[in-house]
């Protein structure tokens, strides 16, 4: 689905087809998260995933800014009967975080990697004590090497990694 819609909406769309969903999940199953929040929900391919990896008792709660996707991702929610079980925050992460209720087991951020740097501190607010914060697309400058928030993306990089709290390691590749 995320493939014939960037197909059917053209360069311009955010919305990216992912090989890294059994990765996500294995990931959610791996730390025992039941309670999972995601940043970037596009069409919902991660948000199943992760679903997935939570188990039947689990519960996902993501966070779509397009309302578009938004309603294509409960569609899809609905298809794979997780419609119970996840929960679209329509709006941007920075708005939607900001009410938020913390101890989450699992976040998982996807969104703009121009808004991590600001996310963080929520993303530490929300994320329970020996949570797990998955973070992708830190190293799009390799693509888009004039992009304007390289210089926030790499002092997200620096911040994660300094921070006691966090144990962190990256993955060059999610194939």
């Amino acid at each position: 689905a995320s493939e014939q819609h960037r197909i059917d909406h053209g360069g311009d769309c955010d919305v990216y087809p992912s090989v890294s969903g059994p990765l996500l999940g294995a990931l959610a199953a791996a730390a025992g998260a039941r309670r999972i929040l995601e940043v970037g929900c596009g069409l919902g391919y991660s948000a199943l995933w992760l679903a997935d990896g939570a188990g039947p008792d689990g519960a996902v709660e993501t966070c779509e800014k397009e309302p578009l996707h938004a309603e294509l991702a409960r569609r899809q929610f609905e298809l794979h009967g997780a419609g119970r079980r996840i929960t679209i925050h329509a709006g941007r992460a920075l708005d939607v975080l900001a009410g938020l209720r913390g101890d989450y087991d699992l976040i998982f951020a996807d969104g703009d990697p121009d808004e991590y740097l600001a996310d963080l501190e929520q993303f530490m607010r929300l994320l329970k004590p020996g949570g797990t914060l998955i973070t992708s697309n830190l190293f799009l400058g390799v693509y888009l090497p004039d992009a304007p928030w390289l210089a926030d993306a790499a002092e997200y990089r620096r911040r994660i990694l300094d921070d006691p709290r966090l144990r962190t390691v990256f993955l060059a590749e999610w194939k």
